[in-house]
């Protein structure tokens, strides 16, 4: 169990995740059609962050098991799934790493950007243990062929500026971005499979610099009293790139699944 005293690399960023891009609702979908879920079965969500796919499996089956070691993201998920009265989740603060093997069985597990922030080897083989004959995991991530949004380089320009080169978070995994070698090593869900699904955001400033605070290299809280000053410089670079201030986003969301083995 994390304590007060753990430094998280997602400190301050838990408001702002509403203004990520939301994953297509195509890949939810898929993700249930796929797992046959229903009300009769449980799945698990693994860095969960605030709402990002629990809150949406949680109308399909009978309970889901939130886990994210922050506090600020297990608190917004609460108050996220109150405000939907979805009562069938829970949220629980602790390290994927550390999940009670009492905790199963679930028919399917989720990971929403977040596998690189894990032992990657670990947390497969406790999954192993807590996913039923038939589950597996869903891996859910934005589209790695995704082209860079027109905003993107000018916002990672300015955050340099201010908070100098973005260096990998010493508490990611080594292997960031790659999954496929651990799954490939793996004996139970080494056979795995990867799907796109396309769609479309419209953006204003405020969403973006929202956005922007969402990430854990560029969290508000890094800018200290310089902050302000940021969000300024940010939005007059977008107004000069596109004075309607308005930008179509092109989303392509990527689910890897991997069905657990049969022993």
């Amino acid at each position: 169990m994390p304590t007060s005293s753990d430094a998280s690399p997602f400190a301050g960023t838990a408001p702002y995740y509403p203004f990520r891009a939301p994953y297509a609702q195509a890949a939810i979908d898929f993700i249930i059609e796929r797992y046959n879920l229903s009300e009769g079965v449980r799945a698990l969500d693994l860095g969960c962050g605030p709402r990002t796919i629990a809150i949406p499996l949680s109308y399909t089956v009978g309970e889901v098991i939130a886990v994210d070691p922050d506090a600020d993201m297990i608190a917004q998920g609460r108050r996220l799934a109150a405000s939907r009265r979805r009562q069938n989740i829970q949220w629980l603060r602790s390290r994927a790493e550390d999940i009670s093997l009492r905790a199963g069985p679930f028919r399917v597990t989720t990971i929403g950007q977040a596998f690189h922030w894990m032992d990657r080897d670990e947390v497969l083989r406790k999954l192993a243990i807590l996913m039923a004959d038939g589950g597996g995991l869903a891996l859910v991530n934005a589209g790695k062929r995704r082209p860079q949004e027109n905003w993107e380089p000018v916002a990672d320009q300015i955050v340099a500026k201010f908070l100098g080169p973005r260096t990998r978070h010493p508490k990611s995994n080594p292997q960031e971005p790659e999954h496929e070698p651990a799954l490939v090593r793996s004996e139970s869900f080494s056979n795995f499979t990867a799907h796109e699904f396309p769609s479309t955001i419209t953006r204003d400033i405020n969403s973006i610099i929202g956005c922007v605070y969402s990430k854990s290299s560029s969290a508000r809280p890094l800018f200290g009293d310089n902050a302000k000053a940021f969000e300024v410089e940010l939005s007059k670079a977008l107004f000069s790139l596109n004075p309607a201030g308005v930008f179509n986003e092109q989303v392509k969301t990527e689910v890897v699944i991997a069905h657990k083995r049969a022993r």
